[in-house]
């Protein structure tokens, strides 16, 4: 039996006096976590783990959160949303570490991120007003193709001194949409960003990967609060995602030491796909 995630539809806690509970009232956030009950608690932190132990090992863990959350019972756009939670708390901690490992240039890249933020906000309100079974269907087909791009591995220049200053219009048209993938649907995006900035512009790997987390945070810190304006977030579930994260990153990070990637790839895909097929098969 899947753990209720109905949290979203439900009215709000009443909350007891106290600093916490003006807080909470002042955000508009539920008065506990407990309100989940502990199944809901569980399966929050494991989707966040699963997620995060992906994104370090193999990439796209993000392929898995959105669909889980549904599984688990939250609306198609609620999920959507509440997952930016746990995306910006995990690249606000990614962006300063690729800075200290010595990654430079990307304040050169700030064109791009102009070209795709109009679209980032134009794709969070279509992913906050969009019909539930619709946004299933959408996110199902998406992510039966995205499964393919998992599985393909870019390779960039290998001097990694080299620093792009202009870009080609077909770059910027490409980051246009982009953007609004990354506020509608988000799932993969970081495939599609890095091999837009090898494919088209020959980054160094390491600076691509870079840029595409300055890139992700700086989207959605744009579309969070669209998603938040539409009552589209839920911010315990958000809050424990985050959590999950962390801690999948870490165990990511021991277990890719000692696994094989394209193994990891396989998996991911392989459980991207499943999901995929559950959504579209039985919505």
């Amino acid at each position: 039996m899947l753990p209720d995630f109905s949290l979203g539809r439900q009215p709000r806690v009443p909350c007891t006096p106290g600093l916490c509970c003006l807080l909470m009232d002042a955000f508009g956030l539920p008065a506990s976590l407990s309100s989940l009950g502990w199944s809901g608690v569980v399966a929050a932190l494991a989707t966040g783990v699963v997620a995060g132990f992906f994104n370090v090992t193999a990439g796209g863990g993000s392929l898995l959160t959105v669909p889980l959350l549904i599984l688990y019972g939250l609306p198609g756009p609620l999920a959507n949303g509440t997952n930016r939670v746990a995306l910006v708390a995990q690249n606000l901690v990614a962006v300063p570490t690729f800075r200290l490992g010595g990654v430079r240039g990307l304040r050169h890249s700030g064109v791009l991120m102009l070209a795709a933020l109009p679209g980032a906000i134009a794709g969070a309100w279509t992913g906050a007003v969009i019909d539930d079974a619709l946004f299933r269907r959408l996110l199902g087909g998406l992510m039966i193709a995205m499964t393919a791009v998992v599985l393909i591995r870019p390779r960039g220049e290998a001097d990694t001194s080299i620093v792009r200053t202009r870009f080609r219009l077909l770059t910027l048209l490409a980051f246009v949409m982009l953007g609004f993938y990354a506020g509608f649907i988000q799932a993969g995006i970081g495939f599609l960003i890095v091999f837009a900035l090898v494919g088209l512009e020959r980054f160094p790997l390491v600076r691509a990967h870079a840029f595409k987390v300055a890139l992700v945070l700086v989207l959605q810190l744009a579309a969070l609060p669209v998603f938040a304006a539409h009552g589209k977030v839920n911010w315990p579930i958000g809050i424990l995602l985050a959590v999950g994260l962390a801690i999948g990153g870490f165990a990511g990070a021991r277990v890719a030491l000692k696994s094989s990637e394209r193994v990891l790839r396989w998996l991911l895909a392989a459980a991207a796909l499943g999901l995929a097929l559950r959504l579209l098969l039985f919505p």
